[in-house]
């Protein structure tokens, strides 16, 4: 655990020690301070003349209005992400430093948690700014504290699953602009993926000049296919979270998404003994 705490305290100390941690909090605060404003303008505009915006009666605040702008600051991450975790490991090869350290008497686990939680840690610093918000909104509207808990905690679990996918990425890198672009491209990928899945139809139209057993084949791979994209969105598990409801599914993709890119980044370490 000293060891961890070392790592920890390296890594996040040099997030500020160069203009980049400041500029990433910066931006992070600027757009979702924005969106808040925007977003509260938008709603009190609705609440004033609902009928006149398609709603029978005054919207949800929670439903209209907190998750998605909860939601969005989740996405957000999505882009600041690479700029945090393409230095993890990637600007250590880069720099010659990466021998350095794993000739320390770290394990692989010591330098891989310390690391990850530096990053958890410049999370911790953007969420003030959404912890900030949710208190303003919590004197201007009686929305239940559950509701604010969970909402910090949706966004804590979606960065820090974008968080863990860059660590991986960076950690098989040796230049950290191609981490980070490869990072993004994959966050972009299951963002859009997502998004695409909605839109797919429930079944799969086959020709009907195609015989029955290509039919139900072709079947079974498109709704594995669409179940896939649906449930790999990263958004897609947050949207009832941010609202408070607490489902143990959504709670366990996260947490199994983090440890599943956790863990190959420890065999991506571990791939230096075999390739000498």
């Amino acid at each position: 655990m000293r060891n961890t705490w070392a790592v920890f305290r390296r890594e996040f100390a040099a997030y500020f020690q160069t203009p980049i941690g400041y500029v990433i909090c910066a931006v992070f605060a600027a757009i979702s301070g924005m969106a808040f404003t925007l977003s509260l303008l938008n709603y009190a505009r609705i609440s004033q003349a609902p009928g006149m915006h398609g709603y029978p009666t005054v919207p949800d605040f929670e439903e209209s209005f907190l998750s998605p702008w909860l939601v969005f600051c989740g996405s957000l991450i999505m882009f600041l992400a690479p700029l945090v975790t393409m230095r993890l490991f990637a600007e250590e090869r880069h720099r010659g430093t990466i021998e350095l350290l794993l000739t320390l008497p770290l394990r692989d686990r010591e330098i891989i948690f310390g690391k990850y939680l530096a990053s958890l840690g410049m999370l911790a610093v953007m969420l003030l700014v959404v912890a900030i918000d949710l208190t303003i909104v919590g004197w201007l509207a009686p929305v239940e504290p559950a509701v604010l808990l969970f909402g910090t905690i949706t966004v804590f679990l979606m960065g820090a699953s974008f968080f863990s996918v860059g660590m991986f990425i960076s950690s098989t890198m040796r230049n950290q602009v191609t981490s980070g672009t490869i990072t993004f491209g994959i966050f972009l990928v299951l963002f859009v993926s997502g998004a695409i899945s909605e839109d797919l139809p429930a079944q799969y139209p086959a020709p009907e000049a195609w015989p029955q057993a290509l039919k139900m084949a072709a079947a079974i791979i498109y709704g594995i296919v669409r179940n896939l994209m649906q449930e790999m969105a990263i958004d897609a598990h947050a949207e009832q979270m941010a609202q408070g409801v607490l489902q143990i599914r959504d709670i366990a993709y996260y947490v199994l998404f983090c440890a599943f890119f956790v863990f190959l980044t420890f065999r991506s370490l571990e791939s230096r003994h075999w390739r000498g």
